[in-house]
């Protein structure tokens, strides 16, 4: 067996003595302080962006900066158009320069912060557009997700990040990363001819317990576990809707890694109803048995342990429904039955649903009297919020914002998952054939339904063709020049 080579190297000793700081030799030049105490009569303020927002995304926007320190409230408007036109890496730099910022840049990094401190106030604004699009009326049910995702984050500058469990590393990832972890809220819509869309509403950021005290010292920051999080958004959600006076049902739809006491205990005390995946080896129990005339002791909670494996495999009691499920419809076997568990202090519906190959699955709803239908439609929908997610990254580059402040990562994280849910309804009501332009793309399907994608580019499209009817063309090759434009539009979304 070859031996180890030893190091040429001496390792070096590490003294006793503290290292020294490095001392710069002059202070930096771009020292925020001391630009702020020197006035620059030179210094080009930037109040609009270099292509405006407009129609419906204007008004959204503008009310939203309502909600805004006023001395800030007006640089929302040129983020926003920023965002829409920056292409390539989308960090906020590439904003700044998409939006024709001059040199109060830094102001502009200030309102970042801003909006993340505001945040909570700035999602009621938004919830108050979906309320005012998808409200189901008196007696309605509202559908929530509930969710987290991973960012990935570098650098050891970066407030709040910190190692996470990556449930889903894909084929180039590893079972942890280093960076953000949000939990988010978001409104699933049903959209009468594209699906479900998931409407994102707000986001609490999950710091480790082990990070917090960083975050304490410098930003007062409390540690709060994901389902705590979790339940915390459904509270504010369902405190929003009492405050307007509005008497809604409200679902709430998770994963199985939500299915837990802490959540689901604060959850069913807002007076909501939870969906959720069921562990194939969780402890369920039947329903206690009736008393007897004359019975003495406590009533019992629980009656004969249960296990899902031997029910699942039973022959007798499956059942055939057909539902949509990811935009199709799918027919299934299912079995049905009420069963107590520790998760909850009171009757739960569980389904099992079987497949073609033999396989099954659990879910279970903390209301009884539920129909197997709406429990399925609710479980199926729940993928809609990782699309969401998907787009969020992909299409507005969630993450790549470059920012070290634990408020601007905040404020560029909800700025992503708004604009997202802006577009989604300022497209609601418009033909699929002025959302897709499938002019530089022939091999394209003509009957794809239209991606986020296409919506975004839409409202860029309609924001840099503004700017063209204030041109006037005298010409006679206006036409030309037109076409000209049009396919300019095309380069540049």
């Amino acid at each position: 067996m070859a031996q180890r080579k030893k190091p040429r190297r001496r390792p070096q000793q590490q003294s006793a003595l503290p290292r020294p700081r490095h001392q710069k030799s002059q202070p930096s030049r771009h020292d925020k302080r001391r630009r702020l105490e020197q006035a620059n009569p030179d210094r080009r303020p930037t109040t609009r962006a270099r292509f405006p927002l407009v129609g419906g995304l204007a008004t959204a926007v503008a009310k939203m900066a309502g909600a805004l320190d006023a001395r800030m409230s007006f640089r929302l408007a040129i983020i926003v158009a920023g965002m829409l036109l920056a292409d390539d890496r989308r960090t906020a730099s590439s904003w700044f320069v998409a939006a024709g910022v001059h040199d109060d840049w830094d102001r502009f990094y200030d309102a970042l912060i801003s909006i993340g401190r505001q945040s909570r106030d700035v999602s009621e604004v938004v919830l108050r557009f979906v309320i005012e699009k998808l409200d189901p009326g008196p007696g309605g049910r509202i559908t929530l997700a509930i969710d987290d995702t991973p960012e990935k984050r570098y650098g050891r500058h970066v407030e709040g990040a910190g190692v996470h469990h990556d449930p889903t590393p894909g084929p180039a990832g590893g079972e942890f990363f280093y960076g953000h972890n949000w939990v988010s809220l978001a409104w699933l819509a049903k959209h009468p001819r594209w699906g479900v869309i998931a409407l994102s509403l707000r986001s609490l950021l999950s710091v480790r317990q082990v990070d917090v005290p960083r975050l304490d010292a410098k930003r007062g920051w409390t540690f709060a576990t994901k389902h705590q999080l979790a339940a915390q958004l459904v509270s504010w959600f369902v405190a929003t809707l009492r405050s307007w006076k509005l008497e809604r049902v409200v679902w709430v739809v998770v994963d199985g890694a939500y299915a837990a006491r802490p959540f689901l205990d604060a959850v069913l005390a807002e007076g909501a109803v939870v969906v959720s995946r069921l562990r194939k080896d969780a402890a369920l129990f039947d329903l206690p048995p009736a008393r007897t005339p004359g019975q003495r002791g406590r009533p019992r909670k629980y009656g004969a342990k249960l296990s899902l494996a031997k029910r699942a495999a039973h022959p007798d009691g499956w059942q055939s429904i057909t539902y949509p499920c990811r935009g199709v419809e799918v027919t299934r076997e299912f079995k049905t039955f009420l069963a107590m568990s520790h998760l909850a202090d009171q009757p739960i519906r569980v389904v099992l649903v079987r497949f073609d190959d033999g396989g099954w699955v659990g879910y279970f709803c903390t209301d009884p009297n539920a129909t197997v239908r709406d429990i399925l439609e609710a479980a199926a929908d729940r993928w809609a919020i990782e699309e969401h997610f998907h787009d969020v990254k992909e299409i507005w580059g969630a993450g790549q914002q470059q920012v070290r402040n634990v408020w601007s990562n905040i404020g560029c994280w909800h700025l992503n998952q708004w604009l997202h849910t802006l577009v989604e309804l300022a497209s609601w009501d418009e033909a699929a054939a002025t959302l897709v332009n499938r002019t530089a793309r022939p091999w394209d399907n003509a009957n794809r339904r239209p991606s986020h994608a296409d919506r975004r580019r839409t409202m860029a499209r309609e924001i840099l063709r503004a700017e063209f009817p204030a041109t006037r063309l005298t010409t006679p090759e206006t036409q030309k020049y037109l076409a000209l434009a049009e396919s300019l539009l095309d380069l540049c979304t």
